[in-house]
């Protein structure tokens, strides 16, 4: 080993290459017009079966009703959609790659401040938006000088709004002819929030996305046959680059569930006889909870995937146990990567514990010190990622993009090694990290331990200031329904299995834990929590 894991090589399919977005969904409606593109719901009512040939056409026809808006190939256009209009949202994305506008996803749970800022930081000239969206959305146009239009996804609004379905109902036949687009265009921006003090633009071209595309169907082994779902919401990379652009690079169906409602997606699954899904690790905390096999028919499923946070161990056991003949894969990556990564297979997820795989095609990770040097297997770093799919930049900030590439590899923000067999292993994101007393301790070792206590549900470790330790140890714990268990319970739990300094002197209970859209765990609001608490001499 030479410091760097490596995927199956930097060979990229012509098809990847040389295409573009909407070239997935035209290339699929010419080879299987009638098979089912999409599964989603709309916001005129009802979950809609669309077929690759249905979304080609729509798509198509909308695009030419939006060259009334007298958009210039290269503007930015938000999106703002959550999963109740999944069905309007695929369709309005692949219509603006087919004119080669820029897709700017808009997070719907943004305050109005940051979508203001991200309006303005990407120049969008107009967005497209679902009802509820709209009465904010004209309040806030006045402080967006760039935004000229905004498109309504709804039945009834004011008069200065664009009503979509006119636009959807153009005429394509009659566009004499349609835009070339470069691959090396800029696709998407996903904004994406971090360690600055506003959403940082992660720029997508179409090579990169389509490439992501080719990477994630390949990690995934997805096939035309399948039927492959997730909760993720539309405006985050998750959704666009793990669930729909890989799905139709493979000429798969993509489900994409109208809202995190284990029973109804369970029920979901069932009636479209699901066959992989993609999940937060909290998902699947949650499923062990609701699954019923008396009741609940899953035989259809052969693969579940989990990302986008770290995995217990105890859960993964627990997953295996009960859904014997699932595959069980973990990829991790994030937007900045495109999301490139790494995968774990289901045969390596118990005999290497802990880990998160090895490099999916087209990709290279390796672990840096902090004084920028390589380090070899075993040695903890800073995780950093090479491959054709990385985001090219952040959009309109050079110096943070020079800070975040090392010698053209993305770093990452995580804590990790490799192991002798280039597995790769997250320890923690290098803001989670503590350090008591001189001490490295991380997050997700601590709360590894607590998971494994049976009357534990779920768990969260942060850092609390301490006068004289520098930082000090809070864990947030949330108990399995009827169960019970002390502080000092979990500590005595710990004792054998955590050296002293790790184990927390600050224990909380509460009933949930807060989460993103993603489902991650915002451990930001937890220290604020704590820390409020502490300056109350609570």
């Amino acid at each position: 080993m030479d410091g760097a894991a490596r995927g199956a090589g930097f060979r990229i399919p012509d098809a990847a290459r040389e295409a573009t977005v909407f070239d997935l969904v035209r290339r699929q409606s010419e080879q299987r017009p009638d098979s089912v593109a999409l599964i989603a719901a709309s916001r005129f009512g009802g979950e809609h079966h669309l077929s690759n040939g249905a979304l080609h056409d729509r798509a198509t026809a909308l695009a030419a009703g939006l060259r009334r808006l007298n958009l210039a190939q290269g503007d930015r256009v938000g999106l703002m959609f959550d999963n109740e209009s999944g069905l309007e949202a695929a369709v309005t994305m692949m219509a603006l790659h087919r004119l080669g506008l820029v897709v700017v996803p808009v997070n719907t749970r943004f305050a109005a401040e940051e979508i203001i800022y991200v309006l303005n930081k990407a120049g969008c000239a107009a967005i497209v938006a679902a009802q509820e969206f709209l009465a904010q959305l004209t309040d806030l146009k006045p402080r967006i000088p760039s935004l000229l239009s905004i498109v309504g996804v709804g039945t009834s609004f004011p008069g200065n709004i664009v009503d979509w379905r006119e636009l959807a109902s153009a005429d394509a036949a009659s566009v004499k002819s349609w835009p070339e687009v470069s691959p090396d265009a800029i696709s998407e921006i996903l904004f994406t929030s971090g360690t600055t003090a506003h959403p940082k633009g992660a720029v997508m071209t179409h090579s990169r996305s389509v490439t992501s595309a080719y990477g994630f169907a390949d990690a995934l082994s997805l096939e035309a046959s399948d039927v492959f779902g997730s909760f993720f919401p539309f405006f985050t990379t998750a959704s666009l680059h793990c669930l729909l652009l890989p799905s139709w690079w493979a000429g798969a169906t993509a489900v994409l569930d109208p809202r995190f409602d284990v029973p109804e997606i369970i029920a979901r699954m069932q009636r479209e006889r699901s066959t992989k899904y993609i999940g937060a690790p909290t998902f699947y905390v949650f499923l062990l909870d609701a699954y019923d096999p008396a009741r609940q028919d899953l035989s259809s499923i052969r693969m579940f995937d989990y990302g986008g946070a770290s995995m217990s161990v105890e859960v993964i056991r627990k997953l295996a146990a009960t859904f014997p003949w699932v595959e069980l894969r973990q990829t991790y990556g994030m937007t900045e990567s495109g999301p490139s990564g790494t995968v774990m297979h289901g045969e390596d997820n118990l005999t290497k514990l802990g880990a998160v795989g090895r490099p999916w095609a087209l990709t290279e990770v390796r672990i840096a010190g902090e004084d920028g040097s390589i380090l070899g297997p075993g040695d903890k770093g800073e995780i950093e990622i090479r491959s054709p799919a990385v985001m090219r930049e952040y959009f309109g900030e050079p110096g943070l993009t020079e800070q975040t590439f090392h010698d053209g590899w993305l770093r990452t923000g995580d804590v990790g090694y490799l192991d002798e067999d280039g597995y790769l292993f997250h320890v923690d994101r290098k803001k989670d990290m503590i350090i008591r007393g001189g001490h490295n301790i991380g997050s997700l070792e601590v709360e590894e331990v607590f998971f494994a206590h049976p009357a534990v549900r779920e768990a969260a470790v942060v850092s609390v200031p301490h006068l004289k330790l520098g930082e000090d140890i809070c864990a947030f714990v949330v108990l399995q329904a009827g169960q019970a268990a002390t502080a000092d319970d979990l500590r005595a739990f710990c004792a054998d299995k955590l050296a002293d300094y790790k184990i927390p002197r600050r224990i909380e209970f509460a009933s949930s834990l807060p989460r993103g859209p993603m489902g991650k765990v915002l451990k930001t609001l937890l220290r604020d929590q704590v820390q409020g608490r502490l300056a109350e001499g609570v």
